[in-house]
């Protein structure tokens, strides 16, 4: 087994302030976005989420396709600014070989009235999975912290004045 604890980094900009962004932060489990076909192919799909996650003890639980369990706990919130949670319970189809750890959700506000959105995760890599080249891992989480980041936009957009929203495409 190995010791060592990986981290994935991904940030996007939201077209929206800090407080608005941050009334919609979420985790993967919560997204009304449907998944990449990369998403649906690599992880298990999550189907009912239990809990709460606004308050430092909260613990929410998700039930996924694979019959498996991911139960995250708020370790630390700043508010506004910063979500830090920890993974307490993993049953899903890869837990034998990558253990999630954890990880942050942070926004950060800009002058011209935007922030952005910095996703961290955690990971620990087990057996078999030592093999697996961490370039692909990294992409996945990527990939689903991105899913994330879009899924908040896509919540925003109401916020967003309909010109602001034709000039970003």
């Amino acid at each position: 087994m190995s010791h060592k604890i990986h981290v994935v980094s991904t940030s996007g900009r939201l077209s929206c302030d800090a407080q608005a962004a941050w009334e919609k932060v979420c985790f993967y489990e919560h997204i009304a976005t449907q998944p990449s076909l990369l998403l649906r192919m690599t992880l298990p799909v999550p189907l009912r989420t239990t809990g709460a996650y606004r308050r430092v003890g909260d613990v929410s639980r998700c039930m996924y396709s694979d019959g498996g369990y991911l139960a995250k706990k708020i370790a630390h919130i700043a508010n506004g600014k910063r979500i830090d949670f920890d993974i307490i319970e993993q049953t899903i189809r890869y837990a034998g070989r990558i253990s999630l750890r954890g990880g942050t959700i942070q926004i950060e506000s800009h002058d011209d009235g935007t922030c952005s959105v910095h996703m961290l995760t955690r990971y620990q890599l087990h057996g078999p999975a030592l093999l697996v080249p961490r370039f692909f891992i990294n992409l996945v989480v990527s990939a689903m912290h991105k899913i994330v980041i879009h899924d908040m936009q896509a919540r925003l957009a109401p916020l967003v004045p309909a010109a602001t929203r034709a000039m970003e495409c």
